[in-house]
């Protein structure tokens, strides 16, 4: 076992050099912005953000470090989990058992004076519902050409493994109806988010709230959020592996009596989280034969326990190498995201000597040794709130045989969600399979994320269990709600200049600036933060905010940085010789292929799988929006 590492609540302060390096960039960046530096100038500029940030702007949200766990129970019954993960998020850090498990809070990236919730009148101002209509209404669809519809079905994949607020059964809000609104109510009622009980004085001024996911990246939307689901998913399969069903030689997820997906996470469902649960439900199963095969007298938990830190390892690296430089296609972050994994020495040299220092700097984060910089670990509101990304959702997606190349059908959006998600595999009419339903998702766009271009489906949303909501209202009134600052303030918390007018905000474009200023009365601090981020220029290549990249310099490094599962304890005696190699040679190109070959044609010559496609055969005759041009 790796040595232990330091106290998930002793204190961080920059070194002196770091210090220095901070106020050295801080004097540059007042006359060049990172992204306008060199490349590797640029890189150490990004690392002087994020040691300033883990200084400044990591705060807990609880009384004291016992709240983790730290006194009292639980207790590890046995030394069961000192090597795998517990699917609650139990015992990852061994000195504060209860850090990042399910229940949790989400903590702050800002001082809670900060985030004191506001009064309803204040809630309410501008209407929540009159900026959806006005400012996020998709008026055109506007694509993201950068990314695939991949990329949009990855973040969700994602998200629901890393956070999820419960909603209130008894409170709600009532949204008034701007004049000439065509809701089905006279008001829009909204259920507040659940509280978690007040522990202090500043959780009543500043209300916390739960997660009901763990905090850590361990693959909870696959594998369940505590042990008793887990165990179900598994059922009776042998040899580790998660239960799947086989109908006319495809793999499909099992279903309820209903027709309901058995996963660990299924709110939302649409046919992107159908594509990618299968796709590393299969992964895992995978992974378990190769297990099986080198090491055939392990035990059924043993492979198990494995293959789920593999798994989970895998996606961590897919997200940190491949998913982030297609959204922010910027050459410096290209740099920075591959030298969190492997080190600015590069993954050429890691591959040919390992480790060549514990710096995290110079050889990555895995295997670094787990740091909370100050602050036990968790999630963030603001963190929650940059990842409000529905206008990746397109309108429709055209479907295509990853062999020929034909169009065999366009489906819109809300003909593949829901029950409905599996629609395109099952219909008579159009005869796809999974290949050629990762081959579509390949060669269409998402949406860009900016102003006017969250779909009509989002904003009139019928959900199963008989909701109908705005989920751009929601987006606005969740983050007025929960204390998340508004644009400018948030910029200032986070070291960067505010918007001095709604033309400085939008980059001197007058007739978006007119509209913002109208919604918001000319109060340029009034203005949301989701709104501000949509309508700022953005960096060369970037498909969000610059504002919004600030939260995720620092939290994408912490979420590896924290977990002891990939900064210590990332060796052979705990992942298997087998394991380790299987996470540092693969990536999501490799994963497509192994489970749908048929898609190799599609897929050569691709450097990031995330970025549109080539186009195979007669798919380049379509002339819809929804794909990448011929």
């Amino acid at each position: 076992m790796a040595p232990t590492v330091k106290p998930s609540d002793a204190p961080y302060k920059p070194s002196l050099f770091d210090r220095a390096l901070i106020g050295f960039f801080k004097c540059v960046n007042r006359f060049v912005q990172w992204h306008k530096l060199p490349t590797y100038i640029g890189v150490a500029n990004l690392d002087a953000y994020r040691k300033e940030l883990r200084h400044k702007n990591l705060h807990d949200v609880y009384p004291g470090p016992e709240y983790q766990g730290t006194t009292g129970c639980p207790h590890m019954e046995t030394t069961e989990y000192l090597a795998t993960r517990n699917s609650d998020g139990l015992f990852n850090a061994l000195d504060a058992p209860k850090m990042g498990c399910m229940g949790m809070r989400f903590g702050r990236n800002v001082p809670r004076e900060f985030t004191k919730k506001p009064t309803l009148e204040e809630m309410m101002t501008p209407n929540p519902r009159l900026v959806s209509r006005e400012l996020l209404a998709r008026d055109t669809f506007k694509p993201a050409t950068i990314l695939n519809l991949l990329a949009a079905a990855w973040i969700q994949f994602q998200t629901h493994d890393w956070f999820f607020h419960e909603n209130s059964e008894t409170e709600k809000y009532e949204v008034p109806l701007p004049q000439g609104d065509s809701w089905s109510s006279p008001k829009m009622k909204i259920e507040a988010t659940q509280a978690d009980a007040p522990l202090d004085k500043t959780d009543e001024e500043a209300p916390a709230y739960a997660n009901k996911n763990t905090h850590w990246w361990d693959g909870s939307q696959i594998y369940g959020n505590n042990e008793a689901r887990t165990k179900e998913l598994r059922g009776s399969a042998k040899n580790g592996k998660l239960v799947v069903d086989i109908e006319n030689m495809e793999t499909f997820l099992p279903r309820d009596s209903n027709g309901i997906p058995v996963t660990g996470f299924l709110a939302n469902w649409w046919l992107g989280l159908e594509l990618l649960h299968t796709l590393f439900v299969l992964e895992h199963n995978s992974i378990c034969d190769e297990l099986f095969l080198h090491y055939p007298d392990w035990s059924s938990e043993q492979l198990f326990d494995t293959a789920r830190l593999v798994n989970c390892a895998l996606m961590a690296k897919i997200h940190t190498v491949e998913w982030t430089p297609a959204i922010l296609a910027h050459p410096t972050l290209d740099v920075s995201m591959h030298a969190q994994w492997w080190g600015v020495l590069g993954e050429k040299l890691y591959k040919l000597l390992g480790r060549v220092s514990p710096s995290e700097e110079l050889s990555g984060i895995p295997g670094s040794l787990a740091e909370q910089h100050g602050a036990p670990f968790s999630l963030t509101e603001e963190f929650v709130s940059v990842y409000r990304l529905h206008s990746l959702i397109p309108d429709t997606i055209a479907f295509f045989s990853a062999s020929t190349g034909v169009h065999t059908k366009t489906y819109p959006i809300a003909d593949v969600a829901f029950t409905n998600a599996r629609k395109p595999l099952t219909d008579t009419d159009s005869k796809l399979k999974f290949e050629d339903l990762f081959y579509s998702f390949g060669i269409n766009y998402p949406g860009a994320v900016t102003l006017n271009n969250i779909p009509d489906f989002l904003r009139d949303l019928h959900t199963p269990e008989g909701r109908h909501i705005d989920l751009a209202t929601i987006d606005i009134l969740r983050d007025r709600e929960r204390g998340v600052p508004r644009y400018n303030t948030f910029r200032r918390l986070f070291h960067m200049p505010p918007a001095t007018s709604f033309l400085s905000l939008t980059g001197n474009n007058a007739p978006v600036a007119a509209k913002l200023a109208k919604i918001y009365n000319d109060d340029i601090e009034a203005v949301d933060l989701l709104v501000g981020c949509l309508s700022e220029p953005l960096p060369k290549g970037f498909g969000f905010s610059d504002t919004a990249f600030r939260v995720f310099i620092l939290m994408a490094s912490r979420r590896l940085k924290s977990d002891r599962f990939i900064a210590t304890e990332w060796d052979e005696d705990v992942y298997s010789k087998v394991g380790l190699r299987w996470v540092q040679e693969g990536g999501f190109k490799q994963v497509l292929e192994r489970h749908f070959p048929g898609l190799k044609g599609a897929l050569r010559g691709v450097g990031n799988p995330f970025a549109p496609w080539g186009k195979v055969g007669r798919s380049g005759e379509y002339e819809g929006r929804e794909t990448n041009a011929p």
